[in-house]
């Protein structure tokens, strides 16, 4: 509530003020993180530049060739997987204030989703040569939620 009156968002249709939704019974409201579309492709962006950079930057010379290679694989995979994914974390963070949590979550779920993914497609025999590239993914996911940090509201 902005003012002691409340504002009108913060009425029920009955025209009495609403006090929130107890946490522990004692009035105390729940706070929420929220985010709208603009900081999901905003930090979607992020991440799709950021990894491209990463994977590109090892190549020298070819460098600029893979990274627009690199954003445009990137961009159809990851709008099927990574934006989801991203998406669906952050919903299931919504009452968890603590912006670091965001981050470390972050980490943790871009880290073993894609370890997962690669080990169930890769014919490599063993999970963990697949582990540094899956802890790459997971670092950008977490530098791409830490990117919209500004954007997000604790409500």
């Amino acid at each position: 509530m902005s003012t002691d009156d409340g504002t009108p968002d913060d009425r029920t249709p009955d025209g009495t003020l609403d006090e929130g939704t107890p946490d522990d019974g004692a009035g105390v409201p729940r706070r929420r993180v929220t985010f709208g579309a603009g900081a999901v492709a905003f930090g979607f962006l992020v991440g799709l530049v950021t990894l491209a950079l990463v994977f590109a930057l090892p190549w020298g010379a070819d460098a600029p060739g893979v990274f627009v290679l690199a954003l445009w694989y990137g961009l159809g995979i990851g709008l099927v997987t990574g934006l989801p994914l991203g998406i669906l974390v952050g919903l299931l963070l919504r009452p968890v204030t603590n912006q670091w949590v965001h981050i470390g979550v972050f980490f943790a779920a871009f880290t073993l989703v894609p370890l997962a993914l690669i080990a169930l497609l890769s014919p490599s025999r063993s999970v963990l040569e697949n582990l540094p590239v899956a802890l790459i993914i997971g670092g950008v996911g977490a530098f791409a939620r830490a990117s919209v940090w500004k954007l997000v509201r604790v409500q």
